[in-house]
């Protein structure tokens, strides 16, 4: 059994970038520990994961994007089904490569839980779950505060398939059996999360074991400039991204504020589908998004929790414009905690009343207070130092158990 320093940390990562990116930083910090990080990724994402100092292992994918006109209740049935075959497809290709060098502690993406639970019962080792947005299990769960609870009823048509094929894969691996909920909450008996305890929903409900390590930006800080022009930032994410909402959006923030320039993302999509804009509106398919939100005045985002953190940290304030079930939830949070607003229906502010309320937004002095506030919180929550300390917690507790 290793102790904490020079251990082997198994990190299984997906390739999404919102997955991905705070995990990078994880694994920086834990080899400048000195520990030794092997990561499991699909091709897409192995030179990033080689940068950040991990010995980089790829695998085969089988994920693919949410369809665009899928209905959010279609895709809280569909996604289960999906995450389920990748974790078929994973292991078979990451279990030769650990079973002939068995970490000492394993991370996992909450989306690769099936894989994840498996992995670390078949090599005996602890887990840690890695939670991009708000943690789940049973102090919390996407699905019921979405009222997606259908799939999770053994009524539902897909219920039982679902845990059919739940129990051919434990079969398959001989692991203990796992529920529809189990896969549903992701859940794991250690897990950390990318945002503080106080954004999470019911986040004085997780125990210890759960810790809430906040945005984690170390290898990216530092490469904005300082803030010196008026601007407005809009980004609608690298997923779900759709050019009509877009165009809706930068048109309603070039009206909110005319003295700025606008800075847009399209998150992929070419920039010519968003068609004329005013000379002041400065679209690219990418932008480095902490140099934009250095200097910014106004977010106008999807809400995918690392953007809402990131945001945070520079204590701008956000209009967000959510797509998916989860992103509505963060921007709920965001202006529950009144750190923003939010546009439910995930379209751009109508008419001049929708307009003013963006315009104002952006020169509120008790919004900037609260953001000021909410800043301090995110840069204290400790990031990928805290994020190492939860590992080195795992990899200690570990060796008591066995020990004890």
């Amino acid at each position: 059994m290793s102790t904490t320093i020079g251990a082997h940390v198994a990190v299984l990562a997906v390739g999404a970038t919102g997955h991905l990116l705070p995990v990078l930083d994880v694994i920086t910090e834990l080899r400048e520990r000195g520990h030794r990080v092997t990561c499991f990724v699909p091709d897409v994402a192995a030179p990033a994961a080689s940068r950040a100092g991990a010995d980089v292992v790829t695998y085969e994918s089988t994920l693919v994007a949410r369809p665009s006109s899928t209905p959010p209740s279609d895709f809280a049935v569909w996604l289960p089904f999906v995450l389920l075959a990748e974790a078929a497809a994973v292991v078979p290709q990451v279990i030769p490569v650990l079973g002939r060098d068995v970490p000492d502690v394993l991370l996992y993406d909450r989306a690769a839980h099936p894989a994840g639970r498996a992995l670390a019962q078949l090599l005996d080792r602890p887990a840690v779950a890695l939670f991009p947005s708000f943690a789940q299990g049973p102090a919390w769960s996407l699905a019921a505060a979405t009222g997606q609870t259908s799939v999770l009823d053994p009524a539902h048509p897909a219920f039982t398939p679902l845990q059919d094929q739940l129990d051919q894969f434990s079969a398959r691996w001989g692991v203990e059996r796992s529920t529809v909920r189990d896969l549903a909450e992701a859940r794991e008996r250690r897990s950390v999360a990318f945002l503080p305890r106080w954004f999470q929903w019911n986040g004085d409900e997780f125990g210890t074991d759960h810790h809430f390590v906040g945005p984690c930006l170390g290898s990216r800080l530092g490469t904005g400039p300082a803030r010196h022009e008026r601007l407005v930032y809009v980004s609608a994410g690298t997923a779900a991204a759709e050019p009509e909402a877009v165009r809706s959006l930068v048109r309603s923030a070039a009206t909110a504020a005319p003295n700025h320039r606008v800075l847009v993302s399209t998150g992929g999509f070419p920039v010519a589908t968003l068609g004329t804009v005013p000379d002041r509106v400065e679209a690219h398919e990418h932008v480095d998004q902490l140099a934009a939100l250095a200097q910014a005045d106004l977010f106008v985002t999807h809400a995918g929790m690392g953007s809402v953190m990131e945001a945070l940290w520079f204590a701008v304030p956000m209009v967000c414009a959510p797509r998916t079930s989860e992103q509505h939830l963060v921007a709920a949070r965001v202006e529950a905690l009144g750190l923003g607003v939010n546009l439910p229906d995930g379209g751009a502010p109508s008419g001049d009343e929708g307009v003013a309320r963006m315009r104002d937004l952006a020169h509120d002095p008790t919004m900037r207070e609260r953001l000021g506030a909410a800043s301090a919180k995110v840069r204290a929550a400790g990031g990928r130092r805290a994020a190492a300390d939860a590992v080195e917690t795992a990899l200690a507790s570990d060796r008591d158990e066995v020990g004890a």
